[in-house]
């Protein structure tokens, strides 16, 4: 019996890679596997249903966890430090289950896969070098990609094209039977229709907010037809803000996020999906299993799903996807019924198991550089690892040496950037503000209020956040406040490597 372990960065985030791996190691053979899980980050969303058989070991780092961030930086730049402290060495196969943090921790010198469960293009951005090398040093190490899309392997193929000879295209798949005995239990919520579903997190990649957009559109043209959001995230009170100022509050419904979908999912008209990027969604492979035709946007499997359109349509603007939408409501349920059963037919669980069995064991019988191979012990690796002041790369490239800087923001990035401006001396730091300053002035920080801004003399204000939408929304502020946008900087926050020390 041969010993597969998988590595992903969550697997109680309740998202569709969670589940996917759930379906993939209650369906892989006991009798030829053993297998063995480790996610890096817990999240306790939900708790997924795996067989006896399969070993779950302690996550790496959890919400709430005061060395997150060390170790996080510590996979960045010394993930053999971090494979000896938590990988366990006694496996045969090493699956990471999705690109750059869970593929990091692949050992050196054992027989690995690399699993990627969207496009990647986001690697090419600037200020993404070093990620770029670092997912590069982890393709090096592995024996095949798997690329679960057509987009997928497009955009692995043009940033790596070194690595495109080891690229298998593995399409996602769903246990069809238990998806439709799942959506027979009780529904929490009873749908009125017309009925369009969204399913998915409120978060910038998602999109939830164009969904708004488009669906206030298609008000206009069906009436009395309603929105369902199935999903919670970070962008609700946005999405719910954008809901009132078109007048959509009774036609637009938020149920927020369930353990069960099915139930509520096979009651739509139409599924919707507006998500910048995407592996090969689940929730559209479930919906068109519950004879739930849906629109998408242009995402990785999505214009295979729909068939050549007979099942789902592909947008690329807004009025695409109005126009997919209300095509599908004025179609037969039972025509788009035959052609959902005709798409998702091409995604038998049984048939992609079996593919995934077939190059499992094409890598595990695979010549193997008995040189390279390591062994350790997790037990004998538990003693601290090194504290640092600063773990995120200063943007001394933006800031002239001798500046006199305003450091708006002291959360996590915030006291990076302070430790790190403290201990180098090359500027002048003026303030350190924030809008929560009372809050980390009781925790002992000399953080002053926003409104001091007025009364300073400075040459820039660095902003420390990491989101660029949080960044935004600070410069407008800022610039609404009279403050000039050349005096304002940020960049996307990234960690620091010893290398460039």
């Amino acid at each position: 019996m041969k010993k597969v372990l998988f590595i992903i960065w969550s697997h109680s985030f309740g998202g569709g890679a969670e589940a996917l791996l759930t379906t993939i190691v209650n369906q892989l053979n006991p009798q030829k596997y053993e297998i063995g899980i480790i996610e890096i980050y817990r999240a306790n969303i939900k708790k997924e249903p795996v067989n006896s058989n399969i070993k779950v070991y302690d996550s790496i780092t959890w919400k709430g966890d005061p060395e997150y961030r060390k170790k996080i930086y510590y996979i960045y730049n010394a993930p053999d430090e971090m494979i000896r402290r938590y990988i366990p060495s006694d496996y045969d196969l090493y699956v990471s289950f999705n690109y750059q943090l869970p593929s990091f921790l692949l050992p050196n010198g054992t027989r690995n896969i690399a699993w990627i469960h969207g496009a990647i293009f986001d690697l090419s951005e600037n200020g993404m070098e070093q990620y770029r090398f670092l997912q590069s040093r982890a393709f090096e190490k592995v024996k095949k990609i798997i690329s679960i899309s057509d987009v997928t392997t497009k955009s692995i193929q043009e940033l790596f094209p070194h690595y495109a000879d080891k690229i298998v295209e593995v399409y996602n798949s769903i246990n069809i039977n238990t998806v439709r005995e799942k959506a027979q239990d009780p529904a929490a919520t009873i749908l009125n229709h017309p009925a369009v579903i969204y399913v998915g997190r409120f978060d910038e990649n998602k999109n939830p907010i164009r969904m708004v957009d488009i669906f206030n559109s298609v008000a206009r043209e069906v009436e009395n037809i309603h929105l369902y959001f199935l999903g919670k995230g970070e962008l609700e009170s946005e999405v719910r803000k954008k809901v009132s100022e078109y007048g959509l509050q009774e036609q637009v419904h938020f149920l927020g996020y369930m353990e069960n979908p099915f139930p509520v999912i096979k009651q739509a008209d139409v599924c919707c999906m507006t998500s910048k990027s995407e592996g090969f969604p689940m929730s559209l492979l479930e919906s068109v299993a519950l004879h739930v035709p849906f629109v998408s946007t242009e995402v990785g499997g999505a214009r295979i799903l729909t068939n050549e359109g007979r099942c789902g349509r592909v947008c690329r603007t807004n009025e695409e996807a109005v126009v997919g939408i209300t095509e599908i409501l004025g179609t037969s349920k039972e025509l788009l019924a035959k052609e959902c059963e005709k798409s998702i037919s091409r995604f038998d669980l049984e048939v992609y198991i079996s593919r995934i069995e077939r190059l499992f064991d094409e890598v595990l019988n695979s010549e193997f550089d008995l040189v390279g191979k390591q062994t350790w012990d997790i037990v004998q690796s538990t003693g601290d690892l090194e504290d640092r002041d600063y773990y995120y790369c200063f943007p001394k490239e933006l800031i002239e040496n001798g500046k006199k800087i305003i450091l708006y923001g002291a959360g996590d990035i915030g006291r990076n950037y302070y430790h790190y401006i403290m201990e180098k001396g090359y500027w002048s730091l003026v303030a350190w503000v924030d809008a929560a300053a009372e809050k980390y002035r009781k925790m002992g920080s000399n953080v002053q209020d926003i409104e001091d801004i007025t009364y300073m003399e400075y040459d820039v204000i660095l902003i420390a956040v990491m989101e660029d939408k949080v960044a935004q929304s600070i410069r407008r502020n800022l610039c609404e406040c009279g403050i000039s946008n050349d005096r304002i900087c940020w960049t996307v926050p990234t960690f620091y490597t010893w290398e460039k020390e």
